[in-house]
């Protein structure tokens, strides 16, 4: 977690009323919200993987959708439902009795795994043991898991497995998870070829509503229904362009929706922000990620409406361009990757490959952080209970370990005409005691963690944990985010130059039990 302090100095300056003198101007909206007492509200902290000092940052470039465009989720993923269903019957010739399913908010979970041949929505622990699995809304018991998941390791580039990194995605999860449930219990209203048919048939349907810009319109046409306003998001995104540093928009949308979205968010949201380009210094849309940062390609020069007006393979300063590739923007930015910062949703389009193809630093937004951390403070108690049972069970499993040994030790001089039935029953007494409080302590924390985990997620519990275990998801924010949080807006919490430090990365063995 990154570091946190009071200011008293600040509060000072504000009880002597000299704010009070200034014009209203966006830079008094910041200096407001700066000189704040205390940390931040845990659920707006950004939390570190990764040393990262902001004073060495010269460039900080955003995605746009479920990054500085945050969604309403629900709103976003019925509407999406609902319309790809639609697609199903209209272009795929699927029953109309499948428009009937129910709409499951929150079944659908970013870092799921869809078993496109049997039909499962899975969770895998980062070993990739599957430690949670749905056929339809049926939950896998541990041999039915076992059966399908521990004869042979799953092969994450597998076309047989899709893995769902982005919230555009859940909706899909959900339409295949209720139609395989629908083809399960009532095969007469809808008969399927195969799973990996429903699942190419649902890729292709929902494509299409994103392809075809209704979705799009449909969200810019009700847009306070689907992106609510946040009046700390531009303060964020002022402050972070302090001490002379260039924020880039880099969005795989088009031209025409990006400006639709930004002009909402952004216009009016500061004193004297009247066109929301002026908060950013290169605007690049249609950018193709991931494809962006792997391919070199020329950008497309925009007009002031956003039209086509010629190519270039580097950008300039204060332009919008469609297309293009990281290596012509990084001859433009001159400088080497460490000195950019960029932040997306994405854990591979946006995180995975922006790390992987260069030394851009990461920072990943991970929406669902935000409830899981409120669940976590409301069940803390229960959490320090459960680390409590822990330790117990490690001690008493050491104990049975000696007690067993013990054992057999006495049963190989027995072997050797040693008569010492005493001293065996008397050890055979003692682990029988341990085995009964053992057993019994067992199924009191598995209904504890089960309480725990029905509270974060019925279906699938922790979004960054499984088991005992990091998530496979977990693992990726772990190894690929030098930074996440739950919203852009959780910039305006710390300064310009902030350094984030990393607190705490131990390994098991600095761990105190």
């Amino acid at each position: 977690m990154a570091h946190t302090r009071p200011y008293p100095a600040a509060r000072q300056f504000m009880d002597d009323g000299l704010l009070d003198e200034l014009p209203r101007s966006a830079e008094l909206s910041l200096l407001h919200h700066a000189l704040r007492e205390g940390s931040p509200p845990r659920a707006e902290q950004i939390f570190v993987n990764r040393t990262l000092r902001m004073e060495k940052i010269r460039f900080v470039g955003f995605d746009l959708d479920w990054t500085l465009a945050d969604y309403d989720h629900d709103a976003m993923s019925q509407t999406a439902f609902e319309m790809t269903l639609d697609r199903l019957v209209r272009n795929a010739g699927y029953p109309e009795a499948i428009l009937k399913a129910e709409f499951r908010n929150d079944f659908c979970r970013r870092g799921s795994i869809l078993d496109t041949e049997a039909g499962t929505v899975l969770k895998m622990n980062r070993h990739r043991y599957v430690g949670r699995a749905y056929l339809g809304r049926d939950f896998l018991d541990a041999k039915q898991r076992s059966d399908l998941y521990r004869r042979e390791p799953i092969n994450p580039a597998s076309q047989r497995f899709y893995f769902v990194d982005t919230l555009f995605e859940l909706p899909e999860v959900n339409i295949f998870s209720e139609l395989v449930d629908l083809s399960l219990r009532s095969p007469e209203k809808l008969k399927l070829e195969s799973y990996v048919q429903l699942f190419q048939d649902t890729r292709r349907a929902i494509d299409s509503i994103h392809a075809d810009t209704s979705l799009k319109q449909r969200i810019l046409g009700d847009i306070e229904h689907f992106l609510p306003k946040d009046p700390l998001l531009p303060l964020a995104l002022q402050r972070l362009q302090m001490d002379g540093r260039k924020l880039l928009l880099i969005t795989n949308s088009e031209w025409y929706y990006t400006h639709g979205l930004c002009r909402h968010l952004f216009e009016g949201a500061l004193p004297g922000l009247d066109d929301w380009r002026d908060l950013f210094d290169l605007i690049v849309v249609s950018a193709g990620k991931p494809g962006f940062f792997k391919k070199d390609r020329p950008f497309q020069v925009l007009d002031a409406d956003g039209n086509p007006a010629g190519e270039v393979e580097v950008p300039a300063w204060g332009g919008a361009y469609a297309g293009g590739s990281r290596s012509g923007l990084m001859q433009l930015l001159g400088t080497h990757g460490e000195q950019v910062l960029y932040v997306g949703d994405h854990i591979y389009g946006d995180i995975l490959s922006s790390k992987l193809s260069s030394t851009w630093r990461t920072a990943l937004v991970v929406s669902e952080l935000e409830e899981e951390l409120q669940v976590r403070r409301e069940l803390a108690a229960q959490h320090r209970h459960m680390g409590v049972l822990r330790s117990e069970l490690a001690e008493l499993g050491l104990q049975m370990d000696d007690l067993r040994d013990v054992l057999s030790l006495y049963s190989g001089l027995a072997g050797n005409g040693d008569a010492l039935p005493k001293q065996v029953r008397k050890v055979e007494k003692r682990l029988q005691r341990l085995r009964k409080e053992h057993k019994a302590m067992r199924q009191h924390a598995a209904r504890l963690q089960a309480r725990i985990s029905q509270e974060i997620n019925p279906y699938w519990g922790s979004l960054f944990k499984q088991g005992m275990n990091k998530s496979l998801f977990g693992s990726q924010v772990d190894d690929f985010a030098c930074l996440y949080m739950s919203r852009v807006r959780n910039f305006a919490h710390y300064g310009s130059r902030h350094y984030y430090r990393v607190t705490a990365d131990n390994m098991m063995h600095e761990v105190e039990i």
